[in-house]
């Protein structure tokens, strides 16, 4: 039954954390099956700031955080911050099988994570409770107590067990050692739920009927963890069920509450299964310990298990969090693209309709400064959207009639509408057919005595190679006599670096543009920021996204309106109404509101930009080496954050049309795109400029291949796998 799930006040709203007179408890491991629950059983009780790593949630009341245990700055900023009472320490790598084989990865995180967490709290009052495991135990006999030798028989059970050592520093520290099940807010499976999902779906399942555990529902341990919190227990504890049972007749419990066919459960012996890691046997526990230290009496295994039932019955995967839907995640629809919003999101921007500034606030210039932070920009100037940042830099650059803009024909339009917005004629150059960018060789040929600026656009978020095309446009500038403006279209590319250095810090441009669109890598609803490194195009940028507005006195011209003699020395005072209009510029500016969700999504962006090259990475291998299908080129200089994933298909040759597949994946539920249609084959530019098809081939080769895959931090690792086995299925069959 899942206690202490109710909504404050028994309303859907976001309630921000009380501070006043609730405990702080922090919970490191928050996107995890216990750190998840935990944090929903005790939001009744505690201030809860829950921490993940790469995988964000959102789970009502609960504010959670991007940390890495392993960074040692970061997570001493983020608990100093947040000075909590308790730390439930449930982050660690759990995968039996994959800690064996990334032996190192394993211990890092199990072991020095959890060092780093002590070594912060040493010496404060700060109480901890270290999630342990009973794969400490050797697993032969069984009925292990805590006073029984310790001898893990796999790489997991004995970085647990060093994990406890490193806990147990921490004087009044208490260990916990279990084996759970519950309810995961990822797409994951506890035991219970990957017995559930397969005899769900009439599939044969193995049960170890040789395996002995004594495995608890996670609210059951919480349950039991409240208590001991209560009597501040500290030192070493089982906790799990009071008896124990096979992994068979714990499948069959699960089969018999759910009404499912229990023929299907299959019992074998566990040492007919290939596993790589070595397993104890019979790790069932003793809890006589922890029951007489808390007087309560824990629950039968069998009785644990009717509260997983019971919990499903009444909802529970609807109250967790929003990351799951359990029993028909296959027909969630997958987008492209799409923005992760939390209720840190939410409640920045709450904070700000309750405060005196709505828009031209403090918000803009704190985003503003953060972004120069993230990027190494000296300026940066936040409008409100990638296009009008573009034409702001076209303006700034003085773009105008008879001018020549150079810029890539595999863009958004804007890309080159912001030259035309100048009036100036859109020039393009064909892309580099490896990284679809612009390629210098290219460029070196559009590049006349008219060209004022070129834009080269970080397709996809690799970056162009900037530093060829600094050198062309320095040789051209040598030629024709006149400053040649390079202009990043960086709306693809925010947290990329090439050649060691951030996309945005202008380092071979003279500015660069990004969007904030809710597709892109963090979002502010619609908003844009142009960086730059030099003083005065930030001057003339920031004028140019507010009328051409100026308050600025150094800059009026209208001296008998602007200023007035004060007092008997006559001297000059400005009006204090006073601005003044000094040039033409729109109402391009950006709000706090906008602002205070910027800056929010900012401090998210390492963990994006990380889950977003793990689903990279996974798609590059389960494509490569298929015949038909090519992956995305990354250039040795760049480190991509990737804003799209974007396949090539031979349509011909694998007898399906692009049109046909997009169909085909839409009726999967599965979204893609086509990015982009080129340019220069827009009706209004073969129209207005004269441009048609054949005038850039290698463009147009890559258009009608092209196909973009969902590629987001919200996405799971099912989702990617569903994504990849819906395209080689659909296509599979000439490859």
């Amino acid at each position: 039954m899942y206690r202490n799930l109710s909504v404050h006040g028994g309303c859907d709203s976001l309630i921000k954390m009380q501070t006043s007179d609730k405990k702080r408890m922090l919970i490191t491991g928050i996107s995890g099956l216990l750190g998840n629950n935990l944090a929903c059983y005790f939001r009744e009780h505690y201030d809860v700031l829950g921490l993940y790593n790469t995988h964000p949630v959102t789970i009502r009341n609960i504010a959670t955080q991007q940390a890495d245990i392993l960074s040692l700055d970061s997570l001493e900023n983020v608990i100093q911050n947040f000075q909590p009472d308790i730390i439930i320490h449930c982050a660690s790598l759990t995968d039996i099988d994959y800690c064996e084989v990334n032996k190192s990865k394993t211990h890092f995180i199990n072991v020095i994570g959890t060092k780093n967490i002590i070594d912060i709290v040493q010496g404060t009052k700060t109480k901890i409770i270290y999630i342990s495991s009973d794969s400490v135990y050797e697993g032969t006999c069984g009925n292990y107590s805590e006073d029984d030798q310790v001898n893990p028989q796999n790489h997991y059970g004995l970085t647990k067990y060093e994990g406890e050592l490193e806990a147990l520093k921490k004087a009044d520290s208490l260990i916990l050692r279990t084996n759970i099940f519950g309810w995961n807010i990822q797409d994951k499976f506890s035991i219970a739920e990957w017995i559930l999902h397969e005899l769900t779906q009439k599939n044969e399942i193995k049960g170890f009927q040789d395996a002995y555990f004594s495995s608890i529902y996670t609210f059951d341990l919480a349950e039991v963890l409240h208590r001991a919190i209560n009597r501040n227990l500290s030192g070493v504890y089982n906790c799990g069920s009071s008896d124990s049972t096979s992994k068979y007749e714990f499948a069959l419990m699960i089969a018999d509450l759910f009404q499912l066919d229990k023929n299907h459960v299959c019992p074998i012996s566990i040492d007919e299964f290939p596993f790589r890691a070595k397993r104890g046997k019979n790790l069932s526990l003793n809890i006589s310990k922890i029951s007489k230290d808390i007087d309560f009496t824990l629950p039968l295994i069998g009785d644990t298990v009717k509260a997983f039932y019971s919990d499903c019955q009444n909802g529970i995967r609807n109250k967790l969090g929003s990351r799951k839907i359990l029993h028909g995640s296959e027909n969630r629809s997958l987008s492209y693209g799409k923005q992760f919003i939390d209720e840190n999101d939410v409640q920045a921007v709450i904070d700000i309709l309750n405060s005196p500034f709505l828009t031209q606030g403090p918000v803009v210039v704190e985003f503003e400064n953060a972004l120069c932070v993230k990027t190494d920009a000296s300026y940066a100037v936040a409008c409100n959207s990638g296009t009008s940042g573009l034409h702001i830099a076209c303006m700034a650059a003085g773009v105008g009639p008879g001018d020549e803009v150079v810029t890539s024909p595999v863009t958004f339009v804007a890309s080159a509408n912001c030259a035309v917005y100048c009036g100036a004629k859109p020039v393009f150059a064909d892309i580099d057919s490896q990284t679809y960018n612009m390629s210098p060789v290219e460029l070196e040929k559009k590049i006349t005595g008219k060209t004022r600026a070129v834009i080269p656009v970080h397709f996809a978020g690799q970056s162009c190679d900037m530093e060829s095309i600094k050198n062309i446009v320095t040789q051209a500038e040598k030629k024709y006599g006149r400053k040649i403006f390079i202009i990043e279209d960086a709306c693809h590319a925010l947290g990329s670096e090439y050649k060691g250095t951030k996309v945005g810090s202008c380092r071979y441009a003279d500015m660069a543009v990004t969007s904030f669109h809710p597709v892109k890598h963090i979002t502010t609803g619609e908003g844009g920021a142009v960086f730059t490194a030099d003083k005065m195009l930030d001057g003339k940028l920031r004028k140019l996204r507010s009328h051409g507005i100026t308050s600025n006195p150094s800059e009026f011209l209208n001296y008998d309106i602007a200023f007035q003699s004060v007092g008997e020395t006559n001297h000059s005072s400005v009006n204090p109404w006073y601005y003044e209009q000094v040039t033409l510029g729109y109402n391009y500016r950006i709000t706090d509101i906008q602002c205070a969700l910027g800056l929010s999504q900012l401090k998210k962006l390492e963990a994006f930009k990380k889950r977003r090259r793990e689903l990279v990475n996974f798609y590059n291998k389960s494509f490569s080496g298929l015949e038909n299908i090519k992956t995305p080129y990354e250039a040795g200089d760049c480190l991509s954050n990737f804003h799209l994933y974007v396949l090539l298909f031979e349509f011909e040759e694998i007898g399906m049309s692009r049109a046909a597949l997009m169909k085909r994946l839409k009726e999967k539920n599965i979204q893609t795109q086509v990015h982009y249609i080129p340019v220069h084959l827009q009706s209004f530019y073969r129209k207005n400029f004269g441009t048609t098809w054949g005038h850039f081939p290698k463009a147009e080769s890559y258009y009608t291949k092209c196909l973009s895959i969902p590629l987001h931090p919200s996405l799971s690792d099912d989702d990617a796998g569903r994504v990849v086995d819906e395209i080689i299925k659909l296509t599979g069959k000439n490859l």
